[in-house]
């Protein structure tokens, strides 16, 4: 093992558990074209049985000691999680490295997955919040990498076999492509032991084709579009405005932390005041820039009666712009700016939530610490500042609508609120 992962390690010995995150940069933005849901599929496979031990074997060994790890698939990275008592942190290491170079590749638990992920997809379906987001990440920016859905449809499913499986883990799963957090009950020592054993039988470095570039350079489409997702029998719509904008690491991500919470990230801020306060058209409504290694959505985020959907989104769009075009009052950058401050501590309070911070930022490829100094680059900023960056970073007249409701019942409505040309589409569709 010649690579060099980047490894962070955050002790605290105020209780005897010891956390990993393992992270594998790919993720599911590196599927390849057809093979959307690929990562997720191998992520599972090799959590299913690795080195001597099945599926069965595995989990009855980490019940037996009170211990876990899990996988996840973000649009970046597959991620090894793992907790466990100090005294049994060796035995869960071994296991875990096991999963990271021996997977057994079972042609049982390969089979059963690819019953079991159509199940999950209905289920996604079946929910229209989700649902929701699942369309307006395939038609915010046609082409971009994250526009893709990590799950997969079903014919994607269909064509996921074996070798692909191993071809992806064997390519990404080497010393140089991985970021090691530990957290916890760990000294110096024991965490050179630790690392040791996790990457002593990866390679350092992949000796593959290189993987295709998965970050294509895609434009921010413009003018409106509104999606309506036709399902039967709704009294809701679940709705979704928003557009490419920048990454979490941009020169002005702390501009926009302020104006997204200014705008629909406290109960004070504007969407909340308009939409519920005053009007009681939603329990609530917010957004956020996404926080991904490349630029992502900027996102608003409500669920509307179907009798209001049409006026809310007017509303929103409405507010949008004049968000965008104004930005945020002197009054509101101070108030936003002292409360995400004094909300930061909370975000790093333990040794855990601080290592899975400093893994996020070594996974966006950001400076060691990034994520912990916002406050003083919050600090930094005026309010004429944040102005500046929501007409960089907005775009209302590029902004994309999705609906997801009963058409008939909803659509004159949303066709009269200028959210641009209307497409209608079966909720099962995708």
């Amino acid at each position: 093992m010649s690579g060099k992962p980047t490894i962070i390690v955050e002790s605290s010995h105020d209780t005897p558990l010891v956390w990993f995150d393992v992270s594998i940069r790919g993720g599911a933005a590196a599927d390849p074209r057809g093979l959307e849901g690929l990562h997720r599929h191998v992520a599972l496979l090799a959590r299913r049985g690795a080195g001597r031990r099945d599926r069965a074997e595995l989990d009855e060994t980490l019940d037996n000691i009170g211990a876990a790890i899990d996988v996840g698939v973000s649009r970046d990275a597959v991620t090894l999680s793992g907790l466990a008592l100090s005294r049994h942190m060796d035995a869960v290491i071994d296991i875990a490295a096991d999963i990271l170079a021996e997977p057994r590749w079972s042609e049982d638990e390969h089979a059963r997955l690819h019953r079991e992920t159509p199940q999950v997809l209905d289920e996604i379906r079946d929910d229209d919040s989700a649902l929701a987001t699942r369309w307006f990440d395939w038609v915010c920016t046609p082409g971009h990498a994250y526009g893709r859905t990590s799950l997969g449809t079903e014919d994607s499913i269909s064509r996921i076999q074996r070798p692909d499986a191993i071809d992806v883990w064997r390519r990404e799963v080497t010393a140089d492509n991985i970021v090691i957090g530990l957290a916890g009950d760990v000294d110096d020592a024991t965490s050179a032991r630790i690392v040791t054993r996790l990457l002593e039988r990866i390679p350092g470095a992949s000796t593959g084709e290189p993987a295709p570039d998965v970050y294509p350079d895609v434009a921010r489409p413009a003018g409106r579009r509104l999606i309506l997702v036709d399902k039967p029998d709704r009294t809701q719509a679940q709705l979704r405005i928003g557009h490419l904008s920048i990454r979490y690491g941009d020169p002005d991500t702390a501009a926009i932390a302020i104006a997204e919470a200014v705008f629909g990230g406290m109960f004070s801020s504007r969407l909340m005041q308009e939409i519920r306060v005053k009007r009681g058209w939603s329990y609530g409504a917010g957004c956020a820039l996404r926080r991904s290694r490349q630029p992502h959505w900027f996102e608003i985020w409500t669920a509307a009666g179907i009798d209001v959907a049409g006026p809310a989104v007017e509303l929103i769009l409405q507010l949008f712009a004049e968000f965008s075009a104004a930005g945020p009052t002197d009054d509101e950058v101070d108030f936003a700016r002292s409360y995400l401050i004094g909300a930061m501590p909370f975000h790093v309070a333990t040794a855990r939530q601080r290592m899975q911070l400093a893994v996020r930022d070594a996974v966006f490829d950001l400076p060691a610490g990034y994520t912990s100094r916002l406050p003083e680059a919050l600090a930094a900023l005026s309010a004429d500042d944040v102005r500046a960056a929501c007409r960089r970073c907005f775009d209302p007249h590029s902004a994309i609508t999705v609906a997801v409701t009963t058409a008939d019942s909803a659509r004159p409505a949303l066709e009269a609120a200028g959210a641009g040309a209307l497409t209608v589409v079966d909720h099962d569709e995708y």
